[in-house]
């Protein structure tokens, strides 16, 4: 997988104070702003729709009247670079899968029944449990999960059961066990914020990456063994602990 590196541009800003960083040509400020935007249009789409408020934004924060008073702290760090006050945001890339793959949860051991010595048919003297569990749902960066609608992370179960009464064949053994498959993906994009520190307006842009499991199917293995010569000394079989062929 790529490695995207975290990077900051500086736009070169007109119709500003240098000292002070208020506007005092609304309308160079914001050729400026567009003048940077334009030099990437599919990257910055969204900020050149937004220019409007992305200008209402930077005025507000020279002022001091923003509304939104913690949007540093809903800012996600880039490693040693972080946000100071955004006055917009985007993809520079969207959400993609960078690997996908199929994975299955189980139980290495199993719950039996062993008859495998005996021509008389049994049934389960008690019964008898077994569980596995699993995270599902989606971990990483919030941007992404919001973007794309994805359940945060949540506690999967499944229990394999054997009950009392259980009809155990003569000469056999048999045993189930609890598995749950889903399907993994990791997700990657690279987002930018717009930031304004004083007079300074830049682009701070980084990855986000995330992972989401999604259930395939939760359900029980069945392995059974027949002691096709009927031998009393036999050793009873033993089921795999390796991972079910599902």
């Amino acid at each position: 997988m790529k490695i995207h590196e975290k990077k900051v541009a500086k736009i070169d800003v007109k119709g500003v104070d240098k000292e002070t960083g208020s506007i005092i040509n609304e309308e160079q400020f914001k050729k400026s702003l567009l003048n940077f935007f334009n030099s990437s249009p599919e990257k910055y789409s969204g900020s050149i729709k937004e220019i409007d408020s992305i200008v209402n934004n930077y005025k507000a924060a020279q002022s001091g009247k923003s509304t939104n008073n913690n949007q540093k702290e809903v800012a996600p760090s880039f490693g040693e670079i972080s946000p100071s006050y955004i006055v917009g945001q985007g993809w520079s890339t969207d959400p993609h899968v960078t690997f996908s793959q199929d994975r299955v949860t189980y139980s290495m051991s199993w719950i039996t029944e062993d008859n495998y010595r005996s021509s008389v048919p049994i049934t389960a003297t008690y019964t008898k449990t077994l569980k596995t569990s699993a995270t599902l749902g989606f971990t990483g960066s919030n941007l992404i999960q919001s973007k794309l609608g994805f359940s945060a992370a949540f506690n999967v179960e499944q229990t394999t059961t054997i009950t009392q009464g259980a009809n155990v064949p003569a000469w056999t053994v048999w045993g189930m066990r609890p598995y749950i498959k889903y399907n993994l993906e990791e997700w990657e994009g690279i987002y930018y914020y717009i930031d304004s520190t004083g007079g300074i307006v830049q682009v701070i842009e980084g990855p986000v990456t995330g992972t989401n499991k999604k259930l395939i199917t939760k359900s029980n293995e069945y392995w059974s063994r027949t002691n096709t010569t009927h031998d009393l000394n036999a050793t009873t079989p033993t089921p795999s602990t390796g991972a079910p062929n599902v």
